[in-house]
């Protein structure tokens, strides 16, 4: 069989982002000119660290997926108003100079938009050689396996931002402890989506050495200041007379992941008078349960 030529290689390579693309044009109705761009930031941050970022996108609902695209909008316009000289991604952006969804799966959380600041110049040039070296290669609105390249784009300094309209921004519940509350939140109703594996529904939790905590009392918490939430909650499986320090909780839908983080790499709880640290679960880790 003949080899693969560089364009078949990479078309291979970057068959996840070619995947997503054609899920947000044609599934979720999105503008491609748009979504290449979006594409691009994403492919940046990952080339800056924070690895298998587009492929937990990939893994979530679509109404999830939404959020990440107006998150990663939101970004992309505050660097195109930085080089017109403005600070800001514009007044009716406020909402979204938090990023909730996308600072879940970053390993050192953006505390807004106002991160490109300064900045600029670097991140634009990353991102615009994500756009050129692949996006316009792989993101293609033609049929998943057609080769051609789309038409280039405009620069992004003026590319286009509006987008489809979208459902309502993620909600910080007011019962979460130890969370900067964002005033400009709006109520949020989560799709659930038990379908997907529960790697990507789950938390790993930590409690405090010598201070585990209950299943039960996990499950009520959760439950009490999220809505019901929780599939299950496992805790590590040990020796008789030892404890547990860690556990996984598995939601009824990923979507409540960045709801119950905040936005946040790692959420701090008390529960009962007890500690309880969350973040998002990594399904590599080798950890034992009953």
């Amino acid at each position: 069989m003949a080899s693969l030529t560089a364009m078949e290689r990479l078309l291979l390579f970057h068959k996840l982002e070619r995947d997503l693309f054609h899920r947000l044009v044609h599934d979720l109705a999105q503008d491609p000119a748009v979504m290449r761009w979006v594409i691009a930031f994403w492919l940046w941050l990952e080339s800056t660290g924070h690895h298998d970022f587009i492929r937990r996108v990939a893994a979530l609902p679509g109404p999830v997926v939404l959020r990440f695209v107006d998150e990663a909008v939101a970004c992309l316009r505050c660097l195109a108003n930085l080089g017109q000289g403005t600070t800001t991604a514009g007044a009716e952006d406020g909402r979204n100079r938090y990023l909730p969804c996308t600072n879940a799966l970053l390993n050192d959380p953006i505390s807004n938009v106002s991160y490109f600041q300064g900045r600029r110049r670097e991140v634009l040039d990353g991102i615009k050689h994500q756009y050129r070296s692949i996006c316009l290669v792989v993101c293609d609105v033609g049929s998943s396996t057609t080769c051609g390249v789309p038409a280039a784009a405009p620069l992004m300094v003026s590319f286009p931002v509006h987008t489809a309209p979208r459902v309502a921004p993620l909600p910080l519940n007011p019962m979460a402890v130890s969370f900067t509350l964002n005033p400009m939140a709006s109520p949020w109703i989560p799709v659930q989506c038990s379908l997907l594996p529960d790697d990507y529904r789950s938390l790993f939790i930590t409690f405090s050495k010598g201070y585990p905590i209950s299943k039960e009392d996990i499950v009520a918490f959760f439950d009490s200041v999220f809505g019901p939430c929780v599939e299950m909650v496992m805790v590590e499986k040990v020796a008789p007379g030892q404890q547990p320090v860690y556990g996984r909780v598995i939601l009824r839908s990923a979507a409540m992941i960045p709801v119950v983080l905040n936005g946040r790499q790692t959420a701090k709880f008390m529960i009962k008078g007890r500690h309880l640290w969350a973040r998002i679960y990594i399904p590599a880790s080798r950890l034992s349960y009953p």
